[in-house]
């Protein structure tokens, strides 16, 4: 039985870890999907990429999580296909799969990723039932994108503040604020004025969401934000 107190030294916890994850039995997999996202060893992609195609749904979703946390380009291609699968929409407990794909793809830190996010996000048949949560799992995901310096996410946020949804609209300008948290001096004036203009949309939850972010931009920073306020 694995003992997180017998993890050893890094070799030994990678051979661990790759033990567990050949066996796939889930109590033991989301045992060590900690030390997984530490390690990070390149060994690891084959056998979540197994897990991925060919397990059950507790093990793909398993799966989804782990190679979300190695971040590993590789993965985008086959998180996709695994999320187009009609399958990934039938029984109970789907949204949870659904979701952890979604957040994978967020996670890679390649803009490649934002155009199959965006193919998932005008998905309108399957799941019905998830869809607003799945539109809003798409674009934190594409937000998260954005933070790791991927333009065209910027940009296809940029374009989702003018989303129909007002829901989807304040999301998007939050979701771009948060992406410059950490560079506020770099917010594209694109952005700046998109944002600005939304302080006078007609909705109120849209005018609060980008009156908040500029002024979270100005405090951290923004001079051009700060401007504004």
């Amino acid at each position: 039985m694995y003992r997180a107190t017998d993890i050893g030294g890094r070799e030994r916890l990678t051979q661990t870890c790759l033990k567990i994850l050949k066996e796939g039995q889930e109590k033991q997999l989301y045992e060590v999907l900690p030390h997984i996202s530490i390690v990070r060893s390149p060994l690891f992609f084959e056998p979540l990429l197994k897990l991925l195609q060919a397990g059950n749904r507790e093990q793909r979703e398993f799966s989804a999580v782990a190679l979300g946390s190695l971040s590993d380009p590789r993965a985008i291609e086959p998180l996709y296909q695994v999320f187009m699968r009609p399958a990934t929409f039938k029984g109970k407990g789907t949204g949870s799969l659904q979701a952890s794909l979604i957040h994978a793809l967020g996670e890679m830190g390649d803009g490649q990723a934002v155009e199959l996010l965006l193919n998932i996000y005008k998905l309108a048949s399957r799941g019905s039932p998830l869809i607003s949560h799945r539109k809003s799992w798409v674009l934190s995901a594409i937000g998260n994108l954005a933070q790791q310096g991927a333009v065209i996410a910027v940009k296809e946020l940029t374009r989702l503040m003018r989303e129909k949804d007002t829901e989807l609209r304040a999301q998007a300008v939050m979701e771009l604020a948060v992406a410059y948290w950490h560079r506020p001096s770099e917010l594209p004036e694109t952005v700046l004025h998109e944002m600005i203009s939304l302080t006078e949309d007609d909705s109120e939850e849209v005018r609060q969401a980008a009156l908040s972010s500029l002024s979270d931009l100005a405090q951290l920073g923004c001079q051009a934000a700060e401007r504004y306020m």
